[in-house]
């Protein structure tokens, strides 16, 4: 007869059943054990990371009470800003500056120079009640001036930003790519004559500083990222007189200048204004392991993952070639099908000869077959293209994970991010405002949208 387990057990000896239950009982006590030591193991900050991210509060640890914020939102009577309630940003403190309606609590005293007219607007009404710390930014939740790191969401970004690195920088941009303001779109004042293509501003950028700075030694290079999103201290704004945001503001107003120009002329003056550098561009990798916490471990990983992203745009490239050939074939047959529609009820002829309907229906069935084999054959690829796009996709908010655990752990920002702009291994851009510093740019490592 074959026993059962229990009934097996039941039969076993006294001593072996006390040496079953010691043995077993020794087996978790080491399982609990070496758990106890795995958990110790991982950093305190991660496991109050993992907490706070699933309470659904932010990622970052400020020490001590976090600084005063006040945001400032440059916006028009219609856009929506109700995103700005998902903020959860400890002691920050909203305050909207309307362009467009002179009878909002925070306004323009002209809709004129875009967000630059409402930053100087707010500088001299906060002058003597500043907040900590002051961050300005457009009223859009998802723009392309934010990166794809960013998810290009400002909620994002603002969940996700030290507090802390701004107070230690005291003047920075919220755009961390070089792409557009560093490596590419940088401003040489010294181009009064030409038109300069996607930064038409550029030829206007040496009258705007003199006016705006009363300075004739104007640097020749300015280059920091775009797009006029901002943070400062209030020590940094305080130790400029309050007259002088008049005077820009002024400025603004009685510029000749194009709205959007004379807007634009300030995204390239802000480094300037708090730091007096006409340079202003920090190493990304370490820019972002600083202020947004996403520490990649380094130049070579950051770039791998640059790499994957252009990888998955490649993709989608080709997904919409692809998408944009079915349509247009699709197109085709039917205007084919109507102009055959049209020739047969305009040309009927009775006594069309048989051989030549048969030759023409063979010719149209062949068509049809290329056409059929073709379409097979790029419905394959379509779907060779997502499973690869997928999978791209898929490793790179892997390494956005691993990055972003990684920068929970203050160690590794403080490693990663030293030297921000750069040192002998990785040079950045910094200058000050010396008009004979021309910076010569490392290879753009930012190729993001």
């Amino acid at each position: 007869m074959i026993q059962t387990p229990a009934a097996r057990s039941s039969v076993l000896p006294r001593p072996s059943r006390i040496l079953l239950g010691a043995t077993l009982l020794m087996f978790v006590g080491a399982f609990l054990f070496s758990t106890r030591e795995i958990v110790h193991e991982i950093p305190l900050e991660v496991i109050q990371q993992h907490v706070i991210k699933q309470s659904g509060g932010v990622y970052r640890i400020p020490d001590g009470p976090p600084p005063t914020v006040n945001l400032v939102v440059a916006a028009t009577s219609t856009e929506d800003t109700s995103w700005l309630t998902d903020l959860r940003v400890p002691g920050m403190e909203t305050i909207i500056y309307i362009a467009d309606n002179k009878s909002a609590p925070h306004h323009a005293q002209e809709n004129k120079g875009h967000e630059a007219m409402m930053y100087h607007q707010y500088f001299y009404d906060y002058y003597d009640k500043l907040a900590d710390v002051s961050i300005l930014i457009h009223s859009q939740k998802m723009s392309w001036h934010v990166e794809q790191l960013l998810d290009q969401s400002m909620l994002f970004s603002l969940n996700h930003m030290d507090m802390r690195e701004i107070q230690r920088r005291q003047f920075l941009n919220l755009r961390v790519t070089w792409g557009t303001g560093c490596s590419s779109g940088q401003i040489n004042t010294t181009k009064v004559n030409e038109e300069s293509g996607n930064i038409p501003e550029q030829k206007e950028m040496q009258e705007a500083f003199r006016a705006n700075f009363n300075i004739y030694d104007i640097p020749e290079i300015l280059a920091t990222p775009c797009c006029s999103q901002i943070a400062v201290v209030k020590e940094l704004v305080r130790s400029r007189p309050r007259e002088q945001y008049k005077h820009h503001i002024q400025w603004l107003l009685d510029t000749k200048l194009d709205d959007s120009i004379s807007g634009r002329t300030w995204e390239h003056m802000w480094q300037y204004l708090f730091l007096k550098k006409a340079v202003d561009c920090p190493i990304e990798h370490r820019a972002y392991c600083r202020l947004y916490h996403i520490c990649f471990g380094g130049r070579e990983q950051y770039d791998e993952w640059i790499e994957l992203q252009q990888g998955a745009q490649r993709l989608r490239d080709e997904i919409h070639k692809l998408d944009q050939k079915k349509r247009a074939l699709d197109e085709k047959s039917r205007r084919d099908e109507d102009e055959e529609k049209r020739r047969q009820e305009e040309h009927k002829d009775p006594e069309l000869d048989e051989n030549e309907q048969r030759q023409e229906a063979a010719r149209k069935k062949q068509e049809k077959a290329r056409a059929d084999l073709q379409a097979k054959a790029d419905e394959k690829k379509r779907q060779w293209l997502e499973e690869e796009l997928s999978t791209v996709d898929e490793a790179i908010r892997v390494r956005k994970e691993v990055a972003m655990v990684r920068g929970s752990v203050e160690a590794n920002r403080i490693a990663e991010g030293e030297d921000i702009y750069g040192d002998a291994l990785e040079p950045g851009l910094e200058f000050t405002s010396s008009s004979s510093a021309t910076p010569t740019p490392t290879p753009d490592r930012s190729r993001e949208a």
